[in-house]
């Protein structure tokens, strides 16, 4: 065998030299996308650091739920507040724009979750600012300060969009506001690790910007409150439904925007929204059922005109309820007389019927029987306000005591509420102010936002049905045997049990997994660089068939001389095919450097003039025994 391979060594040569060119091609293929997934992979950890799940809210939490999660669950290892948000940036000097700009409210507990490194710059974010500084300090990565052409000591602002609890698709919520923030900057830390940070998968690089917490919480108005929690596992079998079942053990009532007011005979349950949602006033039903409370929900709602005739009175509110029920669940009502001018109880109401405060009632002229009308606006789509008009007979009148004077029947309404004289209103939406005669603004100095008008809480929810809900606020009295506070102490416990955090935008995202997951892709790019390469793969090969198969014929002779000397044929086969392994083998062997530096080219041209085709310039070689 070993003079045979040596006799005929010009044409094994070229048979060893086509099949190290058939591995190489092969096996870097192979190898670049192992190559690919892993920088993707490295990728993903180094933007996430230590971070394995992420809560994020489009809505304000304490800060404190990030420390009481650590304290509770034994799946946590270190929770770090944060408040996370999207805007501009402009460097004030060069007038440079950024947008897409990634803000980040941060302290000292977030940069400990990312690895130190050189010229990281963070300890500067967490100290004061220098004597001279007159802005607070902002840290960027070096994406932004090219977009922005910054240097260190340029002032930047930070535009972003001032959030609200309230939706703009809800009558009062507001325009979107843009806040602006300006800022010195003190730092420009490298396009890794912190500086690197994002919480969804992408190959480009975010453009960053830190801030202190303490100072984007002030210019929010959010002081004391974040929008996210950045938690780090114990270990690697935690599961996201761990973390959302310690989750729901700490949390707050303010964490999920809910309201307890406690009153002398009763307590009442408002949302931070103004709207309580379905499946939360549902909750409180069944609560209510359980602990056998009274439970009075309740609807006030805006109208624009309430008329008679040629008689009307602008901008009042109305309440829907539907209080006799309420009555019928105690011996005495705990939420407060409610009764007509005459002393009698006030009457169920039906569908078409309303009740009129006395001072209403004696305005607009009418009586018993009469019709009455209204206007208000509701929220179409696109945010465009649509007038609708309802018609309503005349009950009865309620007498102005109890109840009826109750001006916490209405919420807090922004720019309502807190105005000292309806001709300061600052309402977003169109109010027309040369309508508000004397009279109306006596009433507002009497009883503020106290109804003028009440109907059943059916013919509410009929009118004012949105989908953020159909109920503004729920009463609930005391239990048999208990006073207020006990009842409220035992019905918020049990609320809080039975409210999920994902109902109200509270859920943890495994983000570390899915960008794992991502990096993996759906695309097999081992397969996919295969067949880039599959003309060099099927021409190599069969370039080392032609060159056996030529070495074969030119051996005719031998094969001759062995099948006269008596070898069977089979002997003589493996004889040829044993030559065969043995060069097909040294060729893979030394195919196995050439695939490296294979791949190798491939991840230059692919980080440099084939970039568009994985999207990232970041990649590196990796060599797996496994390829």
């Amino acid at each position: 065998m070993r003079r045979s391979l040596t006799h005929f060594w010009q044409v094994h040569l070229a048979v060893v030299a086509g099949a190290a060119v058939t591995t190489s091609v092969l096996s870097g293929a192979l190898l670049v996308g192992d190559s690919v997934r892993g920088s993707l992979r490295d990728l993903s950890l180094e933007r996430l650091g230590r971070i394995d799940d992420v809560l994020v809210s489009t809505r304000f939490f304490r800060s404190e739920l990030a420390a009481d999660l650590s304290d509770e669950s034994a799946f946590v290892k270190q929770a770090v507040p944060a408040i996370l948000l999207g805007g501009s940036a402009v460097n004030a000097n060069t007038r440079s724009r950024a947008s897409r700009v990634q803000i980040q409210g941060i302290d000292h507990r977030f940069a400990a979750l990312f690895k130190p490194g050189p010229g990281t710059g963070q300890p500067g974010l967490f100290l004061p600012g220098k004597q001279n500084q007159v802005f607070p300090p902002v840290i960027i990565n070096q994406s932004l300060q090219k977009e922005l052409n910054a240097r260190v000591g340029d002032p930047i602002l930070l535009s972003f969009e001032r959030p609200s609890d309230i939706h703009r698709e809800f009558l009062f919520g507001r325009e979107q506001t843009i806040q602006t923030l300006r800022l010195t900057l003190t730092h420009v830390i490298p396009d890794r690790g912190m500086g690197r940070f994002g919480l969804w998968s992408h190959q480009g690089l975010p453009p960053n910007a830190f801030v202190s917490l303490p100072v984007l919480q002030k210019t929010l108005g959010q002081r004391g409150r974040v929008n996210a929690i950045l938690a780090s596992r114990r270990d690697e079998h935690t599961r996201p439904q761990d973390l959302q079942a310690a989750l729901s053990r700490v949390l707050h009532p303010d964490d999920i925007g809910l309201v307890f007011c406690e009153q002398p005979d009763y307590f009442s349950i408002e949302s931070t929204q103004f709207i309580l949602k379905p499946d939360i006033v549902t909750t409180i039903k069944t609560l209510a059922s359980t602990h056998r409370t009274p439970c009075l929900p309740i609807l006030t709602y805006l109208a624009n005109t309430i008329s008679a005739g040629d008689r009307e009175i602008p901008y009042s509110t109305i309440t829907a309820l539907n209080y006799g029920a309420a009555e019928k669940n105690t011996a005495s009502a705990p939420f407060g007389t409610f009764k007509l001018t005459d002393g009698s109880p006030v009457p169920q109401l039906g569908e078409d019927e309303i009740l009129l405060n006395a001072w209403a009632a004696n305005d607009l002229g009418v009586r018993v029987e009469d019709r009455i009308e209204l206007t208000y606006f509701l929220v179409g789509p696109g945010a465009q306000l649509f007038t609708r008009r309802a018609s309503f007979r005349l009950k009865a009148t309620v007498a102005l005591e109890g109840i009826a004077t109750d001006p916490k029947l209405t919420p807090a309404f922004p720019g309502i509420q807190d105005a000292d004289n309806m001709s300061v209103w600052k309402a977003p939406f169109p109010v027309d102010l040369s309508r508000i005669r004397s009279r109306d603004e006596a009433y507002w100095d009497a009883f503020g936002a106290t109804p003028k008008a009440f109907v059943s809480e059916e013919t509410g929810q009929r009118l004012w049905r949105s989908r953020f809900g159909t109920i503004s606020a729920v009463r609930i009295g005391a239990s048999p045997g208990l006073d207020v506070s006990t009842t409220l102490t035992n019905f918020q416990a049990d609320l809080l049990r039975k409210i999920r955090p994902e109902q109200v935008g509270l859920e943890f995202q495994p983000v570390k997994a899915q960008g794992l997951s991502a990096a993996s892709g759906a695309t097999d790019f081992s397969m996919l660089f295969i067949g880039f390469s599959q003309f060099l793969i099927v021409s190599a090969a069969l370039l080392v068939g032609l060159l056996f198969r030529l070495g074969v014929e030119q051996r005719t002779g031998e094969v001759g001389i062995l099948l006269a000397s008596g070898y069977p044929l089979a002997a003589i086969r493996r004889r040829f095919l044993s030559e065969a392994a043995i060069l097909a083998g040294s060729g893979g062997l030394l195919g196995l450097a050439g695939a490296a530096f294979y791949a190798w080219l491939m991840i230059v041209g692919l980080r440099t003039w084939w970039v568009s085709a994985v999207g990232t310039p970041f990649l590196s070689l990796y060599i797996t025994p496994s390829s």
